[in-house]
């Protein structure tokens, strides 16, 4: 066994101290150079070989040679030229390896920094905790919702690097804001890693769903690492909005998240969207306008003379709204009440407005000034055939609630160009009112699809490729399919209504060829209403209603169901048509417009109640309204 000496204790300690890096060296040469020009100055003041006699002059000519070795050649006398040459000489010993260190210590600064490790110091900002494709859409529309607030920030904690993320997001968002993004890498369900954003200073969190193994169980350990951490007594409760994959864990997800959380169930909101769409064309793009920030908004209205009325007369009180329910004071939102609902103090409106600042009730209810049709149009629900091209992990969803919307005696008929006959055997034991079938052949085949005869169904609806293809290739495959399915259209004169599922909002432009009836955007779409209830949670209520089958829902009826065609009429009388039938009006959409995106595909919600309007022939009125009231049936 060896013996410890004093040197091997003292290379101990000094390894010790150096181990504490730049700052620790820097201390040491400071403190030896100090020690070298007391150590110099006494001895020239001693000795008598320096100009001066005095010890403070003698420290302060030696330390001056330290610092700039330009001096020397002033000195006079070769015993003092020696001694400070020598002065001279440690100095620069000195300085190089000062600058040495500091450039190290800089450099090691710099990696720390771009490692996205430091803290971050911010107060009432939104936290991001995970990264995907929705990114993107989510901070693009934080950073227009944004655009009033002085100073916004959104802090994003993945576990990427932090230069590769910056890098990413300046290539695809928008670079004229003044929202500042501030990317740190760390894992989102460390809680120490969490620390980084303070997340306990935020205004909201939004927690995204990895793209890979196993999301829902990322998120769930993610919104634990959060609310288990340690906050202060008279700390504020967090507002976190959490992305779930599967329903069935939606119950898991509330138990660990408690109030703090509203919960966005991702494949099941596009599976419903995907549906509703699919019996109302048009109807991707209503949900579209409700959910971007780049339109009309929903607003929630508490003015005092709301609790006076009843929800006939405020359907008339707002020239520049369009009321679309009631929030009643325990925090419940129903879409389409009945008309005669009389609402309460504390009861709040649920509009949709350009902007909070257009909110405003007039002194008294507007009555049209033109004739309403007053007739009911209860539409017989009649068997359809639904043909589902593609599959993904959407489907199983879409088959169910097709079952429950289409008429009992309807038909569906699968094709995937993948084998996924087990996944679709497991489905039909849930079916009642759908005859399903199935067939593995290649989607995008022409011939496959002339064999199919497409003018024998009502609705075709193509679906990504998701879980076989990457998104690109999807979207090809997507229009590839589209392409034909509308040259077999066009050659039988069908007018069947095709709806697609495009993942990469940017190839919607490329599929507006095929003159495709309608798109859903899944991701992005699943990002817009994230976004909406990050800025206000109770939005989520309001969807919530909107897509429960035993709410009221959106459905684009013909124009002449409530008014005269061909004649000038303002939007007061549609509303007052749709009071008579139980049913609430939020806007219409043009058919000469449909396939011209600079007009919104010709979809017009919340529009001036005052302005005159000369609906045609094909022209709807977007509506909410009770499924039960004879708007099951399809529309094409």
């Amino acid at each position: 066994m060896r013996n410890i000496t004093l040197r091997d204790k003292l290379r101990y300690r000094w390894d010790n101290l150096m181990s504490r890096g730049p700052g620790a060296m820097i201390a040491v040469l400071m403190t030896l150079c100090f020690l070298f020009v007391i150590a110099v100055a006494g001895v020239i003041t001693l000795l008598g070989v320096g100009p001066e006699q005095s010890w403070p002059e003698n420290f302060w000519r030696a330390t001056t040679h330290v610092l700039d070795p330009g001096v020397v050649s002033g000195d006079a006398g070769w015993p003092w030229r020696a001694t400070m040459m020598t002065v001279t000489l440690v100095g620069i010993l000195v300085l190089s390896s000062l600058i040495s260190i500091l450039s190290a210590g800089l450099s090691v600064k710099i990696d720390e920094l771009r490692k996205g490790r430091s803290l971050v110091v911010e107060r009432d900002h939104i936290v991001v905790l995970g990264w995907s494709p929705k990114i993107f859409t989510i901070l693009a529309e934080l950073i227009q919702s944004q655009a009033s607030r002085r100073d916004s920030c959104v802090v994003i904690l993945a576990e990427r690097d932090k230069v590769e993320m910056e890098d990413e997001l300046r290539l695809k968002l928008p670079r004229n804001h003044h929202t500042r993004i501030v990317c740190r890498a760390g894992n989102p369900t460390d809680p120490h890693d969490l620390e980084l954003v303070s997340p306990q200073l935020s205004r909201a969190i939004v927690v995204l769903a990895p793209q890979s193994g196993n999301p829902d169980a990322e998120t769930v350990k993610t919104v634990l690492a959060l609310t288990n951490r340690p906050r202060p007594k008279n700390a504020k409760p967090y507002h976190i909005v959490a992305e779930i994959r599967q329903s069935e864990n939606l119950r898991l997800a509330r138990l660990v998240g408690k109030s703090e959380v509203e919960l966005v169930a991702a494949d099941d909101l596009v599976a419903r969207m995907t549906v509703q769409a699919t019996r109302q064309l048009g109807l991707s793009l209503v949900y579209t306008e409700l959910m971007d920030f780049g339109g009309h908004e929903i607003y929630f209205d508490g003015d005092a003379r709301v609790g006076e009325r009843s929800y006939s007369d405020l359907l008339l009180s707002y020239a520049h709204c369009a009321v679309m329910g009631v929030q009643f004071r325990d925090g419940r939102v129903t879409l389409n009440p009945p008309m005669s609902t009389r609402l309460q103090k504390g009861d709040k409106a649920v509009v949709l407005a350009e902007d909070d600042s257009r909110i405003s009730m007039g002194k008294g209810l507007v009555k049209a000034t033109h004739p309403y049709v007053s007739e009911h149009f209860a539409l017989e629900r009649q068997p359809e055939k639904v043909l589902l091209l593609g599959w993904n992990d959407k489907a199983p969803i879409i088959m169910q609630e097709l079952d429950r919307y289409m008429a009992p005696g309807s038909g569906l008929t699968v094709v995937s160009s993948y084998d996924v006959s087990n996944q679709f055997d497991e489905q039909l034991p849930f079916l009642n009112n759908l005859k399903a079938d199935y067939w593995t052949s290649p989607t995008s085949d022409r011939q496959v699809l002339e064999g199919l005869d497409v003018s024998d169904y009502q609705h075709v609806m193509v679906l990504a490729y998701r879980n076989h293809l990457d998104q690109q290739e999807c979207d090809a495959q997507t229009l590839m399919t589209l392409l034909n399915l509308r040259d077999l259209c066009n050659d039988c004169g069908s007018q069947v209504g095709l709806l697609s599922e495009m993942l990469d909002v940017r190839n919607r432009e490329l599929a507006e060829v095929t003159r495709a009836d309608d798109f859903i955007v899944s991701d992005r779409l699943v990002s817009l209403l994230m976004t909406q209830v990050t800025e206000n949670k109770d939005v989520m209520r309001v969807f919530d209603d909107l897509f429960h089958i035993e709410g009221s829902e959106c459905f684009l009826r013909p124009a002449e169901h409530y008014v005269q065609l061909g004649r000038p009429v303002n939007f007061y009388a549609v509303v007052e048509s749709g009071i008579f039938k139980g049913q609430t009006p939020i806007g219409y959409r043009v058919k000469a417009d449909h396939y011209n995106s600079e007009r919104h595909y010709g979809m017009h919600l919340n529009p001036l109640k005052s302005e005159p309007i000369t609906f045609a022939p094909g022209d709807q009125v977007v509506v909410l309204a009770q499924t039960d009231v004879g708007e099951g049936a399809s529309a094409g």
